[in-house]
């Protein structure tokens, strides 16, 4: 008995056994984004004045159905924009001021996991901050 029961802790912590486990996992794909929402896709990036609320786009899809988790961030981290939310799959963001360098672009990634080991990185093109006029 104690034999079978190890046996049955491997193939759970495999992720070989248990309900609704049929063969492996399948990463999320994204199908559209990351990027601002209606954004034009155009070489050399996009510009925004500073101050601006960026509607972000993104659209994934998971084989297995599986609940999604999202996490964003911004490259470079300073000076920092404001996301409305860095858990969700579409927040809004707003445009921080210029970097001192003019030609600094600003990268939006966002983390995607499935919870059951499906993890991908998506980027968004280069953004340039315009100073207010």
């Amino acid at each position: 008995m104690l034999r079978s029961r190890s046996s049955l802790f491997v193939l759970l912590a495999l992720g070989l056994g248990g309900p609704g486990c049929g063969g492996a996992n399948h990463q999320p794909v994204i199908t559209a984004g990351p990027r601002p929402l209606g954004s034009p896709s155009t070489p050399g990036g996009l510009k925004f004045e500073e101050g601006t609320q960026i509607q972000l786009q993104l659209e994934v899809k998971d084989q297995d159905e599986d609940e999604i988790f999202f996490l964003w961030t911004q490259s470079p981290a300073n000076p920092a924009g404001a996301f409305s939310s860095t858990t969700v799959a579409t927040p809004t963001w707003t445009v921080p001021p210029p970097p001192e360098d003019p030609k600094q672009a600003f990268r939006l990634f966002v983390e995607v996991k499935d919870g059951n080991g499906g993890v991908l990185l998506g980027q968004s093109p280069d953004i340039y901050v315009l100073p207010k006029q």
